[in-house]
């Protein structure tokens, strides 16, 4: 006859490393300074943030000095996510809170994950214009993989702008 299953609890962690490319480090350096960089394509003009160096429908490279542009930090929600954290060991999030993609203005593409604070979350909707929140310079990180933008922008807030229309966005909807 078998012997009962026994289940023993162990606290677990695992440590990754992020490896940069040289086009993901001068973005970080580019946040650290308050600012969103992107590359802009020279045969489509798609602009990509976080630039990855290559328009990925031309395949052209966009890792040079004359690709890059600066791009808002301001945009429009596209879609958005309302969290209502369970609660677990570690768990350090209690209040609901929402997480959206942006379509900053001057990319070509959204950028996801991003905190959206200072309005209730039953208020936050798809066109709401939003700018971004910037941490305070000595605390910047840059670019943080687990976050994107979370190392240098705490969180982006309504502007009190007009939405913008479905139009305005309906291609990037998720």
């Amino acid at each position: 006859m078998a012997e009962p299953v026994r289940f023993m609890q162990q606290m677990v962690s695992l440590e990754y490393k992020f490896r940069a490319s040289p086009t993901l480090l001068e973005y970080g350096e580019a946040l650290a300074e308050g600012r969103i960089a992107g590359h802009r394509c020279p045969e489509c003009g798609l602009v990509y943030v976080p630039p990855a160096g290559f328009c990925t429908i031309c395949v052209v490279p966009t890792n040079t000095a004359e690709h890059g542009v600066d791009v808002a930090d301001r945009g429009i929600i596209t879609s958005f996510t309302v969290v209502d954290p369970i609660q677990y060991r570690g768990q350090k999030e209690t209040e609901v809170y929402v997480l959206a993609s942006i379509l900053l203005d001057g990319a070509s593409g959204t950028i996801g994950q991003q905190r959206i604070a200072e309005v209730p979350p039953d208020d936050v909707n798809m066109g709401m214009r939003v700018a971004a929140v910037w941490l305070p310079k000595d605390e910047r990180k840059g670019f943080d993989p687990r976050g994107g933008l979370g190392g240098a922008i705490r969180h982006w807030k309504p502007t009190g702008e007009p939405a913008a229309t479905l139009e305005d966005f309906a291609e990037h909807i998720i």
